[in-house]
């Protein structure tokens, strides 16, 4: 697996991969944690391409029954809730899923 599609699965998955200095800040949800050794193994790699990508990666959060990018959560925290369908409880892995 190159870097690239390092990156692109863990997008994929409902990760966030985010430059903060020279360290990559993560949030993987159960499914991908298995790639926390590659992560680590291309740390150099990793940062060339969040810098290039504006220093974070991830699927832009969405509800998974109705599609719309219309989510809302209090304080930025917690789980999310559609203002389009009103489904509640949307957790971030799910959100950013891509499919």
């Amino acid at each position: 697996m190159t870097v690239a599609e390092l990156v692109e699965t863990v997008k994929k998955s409902g990760g966030v991969l985010a430059l903060d200095g020279e360290q990559i800040k993560f949030q993987l949800p159960p499914n991908a944690t298995h790639l926390l050794d590659l992560l680590r193994e291309h740390k150099q790699e990793l940062i060339t391409i969040l810098r290039a990508r504006g220093g974070r990666v991830a699927t832009f959060p969405h509800c998974p029954r109705c599609a719309s990018y219309a989510l809302y959560r209090k304080n930025d925290m917690g789980n999310y809730e559609c203002q389009t369908c009103g489904l509640q409880e949307i957790a971030e892995a799910i959100a950013r899923r891509n499919n």
